[in-house]
């Protein structure tokens, strides 16, 4: 038993120099090597050598083509006509009203519940949504094919009479 523990800690001693040894190696080729390295002397190749980079075609990116005037649509927005921005409501439902393309899908929502509706054929909408005490954040998204567009309000309801 005490023949094992004496190869044991043999090997450890060992094991720990050659570690010491690598560690103090890596350290002095970081230390000296970028000196060492500028010491050197530069290395020139023959004027016959010749060595150039290949010339790559890469391919041009495509630009989308300016559309005409007369190709040019309206982009798709939606607009709130009523109630106005930080209004201060006196009663717990509220109807939000105003105007989009034609043919959208509009949701209103509040914090409480939220109303879908679809445009009249101007473009016009109303919903009723509900408020809670104090401040209100509603947001009107309109979806019409592809495109969405959205507006934020923001509404205070107070119970109290003024």
């Amino acid at each position: 038993m005490l023949s094992n523990t004496k190869n044991m800690n043999k090997d450890a001693f060992f094991a720990t120099l050659i570690g010491l040894g690598i560690g103090l190696l890596l350290t002095g080729i970081i230390l000296v090597g970028p000196n060492l390295v500028k010491s050197l002397p530069a290395i020139r190749f023959p004027s016959t050598f010749k060595f150039s980079m290949p010339n790559i075609a890469w391919p041009q990116k495509k630009t989308a083509p300016t559309p005409s005037p007369a190709t040019t649509e309206t982009k798709h927005t939606v607009t709130i006509d009523s109630p106005l921005a930080d209004a201060i409501e006196t009663t717990d439902s509220i109807l939000v009203s105003g105007t989009t393309s034609k043919e959208s899908k509009v949701v209103i929502q509040s914090f409480i519940d939220d109303s879908v509706i679809m445009t009249n054929g101007d473009g016009k909408f109303a919903g009723k949504v509900t408020l809670s005490e104090g401040k209100n954040d509603i947001l009107v998204t309109s979806y019409y094919e592809k495109e969405i567009a959205s507006q934020k309000l923001t509404i205070y309801y107070t119970p109290e009479e003024w």
